[in-house]
């Protein structure tokens, strides 16, 4: 099995020689963002994003987040309307019931669909899109982006259901198809044997210590709560995007205010708004720290105790599965100084544990999908062993090993985790009001690293983002009279 992986690492090499994967150019967008290398971002992304390539949306997202973060925001906006495309297409027919590339496309990996995305893409897409809009000076084209982000977290335990329905159907179509494609009867039930596999104690236990992620109870839509996937970055900026511009504030501001109760900052807001106190030269602050989790390959073996004759007749059994690996912070501490007044600014936000939720919620399918592909190759690669050695013929048993050894090399070309994700979001996001000074002036000090703010009379919404520590900090400010 595993001179057969080095076999096809090899072929692999020579072909794609000269090639970008879809990792190494995540890795490099991260590299050039960490260090606030902003104009090297939206280049290759961007291209990418133009191209036939069926990860057009995660291009578009990852170009416009470059975009944002060099503060052009005509071109941000572009790549974000592109994105929005996408996602409007996908409302029509989840990208699993499309088909992917080729028939049996479920039988190869989910590398093989286009990029969906996901409710926190959505969600984000549009409040980087009212952000821009308010900086401009667009009140009502942020308004309108703010409704659109709410709306999307208001379907996103619908839209999840969706995927997952739709991906399940898809899989069991496409299982069936191939095993009966086979021309040698398949060994056993591969249904049956994909339970086995996803019901065993130690395999589960490799997941769990591997990827954070329990088959028994993890991504399962029963059980979260609101805050596991409820983003209160945008719902505070919706509230409060509506407070100052005199629209009804009270019911985006109270969510919340429940959703992290320990945080003054929306404590204040919805206590406020609930006196009916009109804010005058208020300023809030919100930091978008460090870059969220991002998906890397982890490579095993299918356990092949549920597999009869498996021992004599398995060339290759390898599957992949995604993980998360979490970044740093870019900054541990984050305060904004007024006069000789520092005030330390808190979480509102972990973009961490959202990231974790989607992860959750879309390995409960991934995981089932990938034992089943995988139980499925190999119950051919059986048949066909069992086959071959069980007939007559010399020329038709040379024939069924070729055709073991086809099946293998397909296994094993077509096994790998799709790391697609937006990986361009914050991890955290902290936040802070404050009374705005006479003299208009404040910093925001991340870690000692201090940014000088003139704050205009009015009420003024900020948003600061550090991807990294060496990073410089980009500032948007949008003002209202």
């Amino acid at each position: 099995m595993k001179h057969l992986e080095c076999i096809l690492a090899s072929l692999a090499l020579a072909v794609c020689v000269g090639c970008r994967t879809t990792e190494e150019v995540l890795h490099d967008y991260e590299a050039n963002a960490t260090v606030g290398n902003y104009a090297a971002l939206p280049g290759e992304v961007a291209e990418l994003a133009d191209g036939n390539d069926d990860s057009r949306l995660l291009w578009n997202l990852m170009a416009g987040s470059g975009y944002y973060l060099m503060a052009d925001g005509a071109n941000a906006l572009a790549r974000f309307d592109r994105a929005e495309d996408a996602f409007q297409k996908n409302d029509r027919e989840s990208v699993f019931a499309t088909g992917g590339q080729g028939a049996l496309a479920m039988m190869t990996n989910d590398r093989s669909f286009p990029y969906a995305g996901g409710g926190l893409d959505r969600v984000f897409t549009c409040l980087y899109k009212a952000i821009d809009y308010m900086c401009a000076g667009d009140a009502a084209a942020a308004r309108t982006e703010l409704n659109r982000s709410a709306q999307h977290q208001e379907n996103w335990l619908w839209e999840r259901r969706k995927d997952l329905d739709a991906a399940q159907r898809k899989m069991e179509a496409d299982a069936r198809a191939y095993a009966g494609s086979q021309q040698e009867k398949p060994v056993g039930n591969w249904a049956e044997q994909a339970g086995g596999v996803l019901a065993d104690a130690s395999f589960a236990a490799q997941v769990r210590e591997k990827c954070a992620f329990d088959p028994a109870v993890s991504g399962d839509l029963s059980r979260l709560s609101a805050a596991d996937y409820m983003n209160a970055y945008a719902e505070h900026v919706c509230g409060v995007f509506r407070w100052l511009n005199g629209d009804d504030a009270r019911g985006y501001l109270k969510d919340v205010a429940g959703l992290v109760p320990g945080n003054p900052t929306s404590a204040r807001d919805f206590a406020d708004v609930e006196r009916g106190v009109k804010p005058v030269d208020q300023v809030w602050v919100w930091a978008e720290d460090g870059l969220c989790p991002c998906r890397e390959e982890w490579r095993l073996d299918l356990p092949l105790a549920f597999m009869p004759y498996a021992g004599r007749y398995v060339l290759y059994a390898g599957m992949a599965l995604p993980y998360l690996r979490e970044r740093t912070w870019a900054a541990v501490n984050w305060s904004v100084q007024a006069g000789n007044v520092a005030t330390p600014m808190a979480e509102l936000s972990s973009v961490d544990r959202l990231v974790k939720t989607e992860y959750d919620v879309y390995m409960r399918g991934a995981l089932a999908r990938e034992v089943t592909r995988t139980v499925v190759k190999v119950g051919a690669q059986i048949a066909l062993g069992c086959a071959a050695d069980n007939t007559g013929d010399s020329n038709h048993a040379a024939w069924l090993r070729f055709a073991q050894m086809g099946v293998a090399t397909w296994a094993a070309s077509t096994t790998a985790a799709d790391l697609r994700s937006w990986t361009a979001l914050p991890k955290t996001v902290k936040t802070v009001r404050i009374d705005r000074p006479a003299d208009g002036r404040i910093l925001v000090v991340a870690d000692g690293q201090a940014v000088p703010l003139q704050v205009p009379p009015g009420n003024s919404m900020v948003f600061v983002r550090k991807p990294g520590p060496q990073a410089a900090p980009v500032v948007k400010i949008a003002t209202f009279r």
